[in-house]
């Protein structure tokens, strides 16, 4: 199985790095990342222990592995990325910084970090409070035509921080360029919906994907599929933009595969939907996504996963 290592890593999505290798569509590949931080806040720290969290250096966080070509693809086409395993290290990092936007000036006087042992048992936040292990993927996404800082979300992917980015989901990715050029990074042990603070259980990680080539299937933003949703996934300067996007899409998904009017496809939204924030911390973006049951037996725009 070919490897991306973590020092094949950068902290933009672009289309100007040539790629590590080239893989063929049902290829699997195990993409090795670093944590948020690149490992500065992991060594010499006491796990459990409270320690003054420094503001990250503009431009050096979220540091993603990659990129990797997809032989074909080209600019319309879609990748659906199968996310098989996330195998966490045995330690990360958390934090509360006292700049997210999420809290009144001054409500954190002072940033705190922990560094945390994590292990199938859980996450040992203190000696006191254990939370499950809830692995997931904050960055993932193609080449954009223009490169985007790993800090933002957008249509190709990105800083998405959706807690559903997870071990048996599959997310579609529109392709931009030839090569397509997929990048994997920001692994979390565990995550809330919002990342109120700006970060996760920060953790350096292995990601395990096969990598599916769909010809002409290029969607407007991000979709997902699991167990029990299907979802689309989508960002905006505030949660109401960004959930007026993703409603739109998920109504025009309905309307078109169930032969709806309109207003049936927003009532039946409304009545089995749902709307979730992804990540929600003071940036200039939210992450959103919009849930239709699986039981609906529709599929994201291009595909048909055997719903029907």
């Amino acid at each position: 199985m070919l490897r991306v290592e973590r020092e094949h890593s950068q902290s933009n999505f672009t289309p100007d790095l040539p790629p590590l290798f080239e893989i063929t569509s049902g290829d699997r590949v195990v993409f090795s990342t670093h944590d948020a931080r690149a490992g500065a806040l992991l060594d010499r720290r006491p796990t459990g222990t409270p320690f003054p969290l420094p503001k990250p250096i503009p431009g050096k966080g979220n540091p993603v592995s990659g990129p990797i070509a997809i032989k074909g693809a080209k600019p319309g086409d879609a990748l659906l990325v199968h996310i098989l395993s996330i195998n966490c290290d045995s330690h990360g990092w958390c934090g509360g910084h006292a700049h997210a936007g999420a809290v009144n000036p001054g409500r954190v006087p002072e940033p705190l970090g922990r560094v945390c042992e994590v292990s199938p048992s859980g996450v040992v936040f203190s000696s006191e409070i254990t939370i499950p292990v809830e692995s997931m993927i904050g960055c993932i996404g193609t080449a954009p035509l223009v490169s985007a800082t790993t800090g933002v979300a957008g249509t190709h992917g990105g800083n998405m921080d959706q807690t559903v980015v997870k071990t048996g989901s599959s997310i579609l990715l529109p392709v931009f360029v030839d090569g397509a050029l997929l990048y994997i990074g920001d692994v979390h042990a565990a995550q809330g919906d919002g990342e109120i603070s700006g970060v996760g259980l920060e953790i350096p990680a292995e990601v395990t994907v096969e990598v599916e080539l769909v010809p002409g299937a290029a969607p407007e933003w991000p979709w997902l599929v699991n167990d029990e949703s299907v979802m689309v996934l989508c960002v905006a300067e505030t949660f109401e933009a960004s959930s007026y996007i993703a409603i739109d899409q998920t109504m025009k998904l309905l309307e078109k595969q169930l032969h709806l009017a309109p207003a049936d496809a927003l009532a039946l939204l409304s009545i089995c939907g749902n709307v979730r924030v992804g990540a929600f911390y003071g940036m200039p973006h939210v992450t959103t996504r919009c849930e239709i049951p699986r039981h609906l037996k529709v599929a994201p725009p291009g595909l048909h996963l055997g719903f029907k």
